[in-house]
């Protein structure tokens, strides 16, 4: 009938327009794409600093809450890998204000010690979010593993909100012949806290750690581990990927790379990805 028909018509011109809307506005996020990846440290520049190194990167959508972060100067190198409140494109907000304070603070402030970073990079999320700490307010912020490893004599400094750093030993410490290092896994514990305003902030610890060639550094985002999947649809767990650290920390980096890549797929199979997933590696 002709009524039929007409309906048809305004059916199929608001379905063209839904169309439009939606191209235009994924055009637009694909473009915020582009930006938030010119923003990311080139990976030849890690590489020129650490030719054993690599990068798994994987935004759950089109932009990403993740980020990571690199600098070299004379002394040092800083890297981090930065999980923010959020995915998508409220967290691509978040990673651009993170890229932009970071490099204000190690680049143009000059700080090299890693706790004053996480604290500088604290005060500046709360004042540029103009956090009060009033309940009900929103708890944006961004959780951090971050080094800064000197690379004259590799000792490295840590400090962590709520991500941890994994180390693996290529050989004994010199003097402790008798201790079975090879095979272990150490975790340096981050601070219980995000950077962002908290109930009880306290300022970030500071740790040291001597490191020697041949050892594997890694940091890691929560997207990984709780990332459902597998025979039962569970998440894939801390544990799970501290193995698979000590599984592959003989392999050459980009191979590293190419397992947990592989795994995570595995694992997550026709499930959804439900976090941005970020992962470094280097050896030293």
């Amino acid at each position: 009938s002709k009524e039929t028909e007409e309906q048809k018509k305004v059916i199929e011109e608001q379905k063209k327009i839904v169309e439009e809307k939606n191209k235009d506005i994924t055009d637009s996020i694909n473009y915020a794409n582009r930006i938030q990846r010119a923003i990311l440290p080139h990976r030849r520049d890690i590489w020129a600093a650490f030719p054993q190194s690599f990068v798994l990167f994987k935004p759950k959508d089109i932009v990403s809450g993740d980020f990571y972060f690199f600098h070299k100067n004379e002394q040092s190198a800083f890297i981090a890998a930065v999980d923010c409140t959020g995915h998508g494109v409220p967290g691509a907000f978040m990673s651009m204000l993170g890229v932009s304070f970071l490099n204000e603070i190690v680049r143009k402030k000059e700080i090299t010690k890693a706790s004053d970073i996480l604290d500088h990079l604290r005060d500046s999320i709360i004042e540029a979010l103009q956090q009060k700490g009033q309940t009900g307010e929103q708890k944006d912020g961004m959780d951090i593993a971050l080094c800064a490893i000197n690379t004259a004599n590799f000792q490295l400094q840590f400090a962590g909100a709520n991500n941890p750093l994994f180390i693996i030993r290529g050989k004994k410490p010199q003097g402790f012949q008798n201790i079975e290092v090879l095979g272990n896994i150490e975790e340096i514990e981050p601070d219980k806290q995000p950077v962002a305003i908290y109930e009880n902030m306290r300022p970030f610890t500071n740790n040291v750690i001597n490191l020697q060639k041949g050892d594997t550094i890694y940091l890691t985002s929560d997207g990984y581990q709780d990332q459902f999947g597998g025979p039962k649809n569970k998440k894939f767990k801390i544990k799970q990927l501290k193995e698979i650290f000590l599984n592959i920390a003989a392999q050459p980096m980009l191979e590293q790379r190419e397992i947990l890549n592989t795994t995570f797929e595995n694992w997550r199979g026709e499930l959804e990805q439900i976090d941005d997933v970020t992962i470094l590696g280097l050896k030293i």
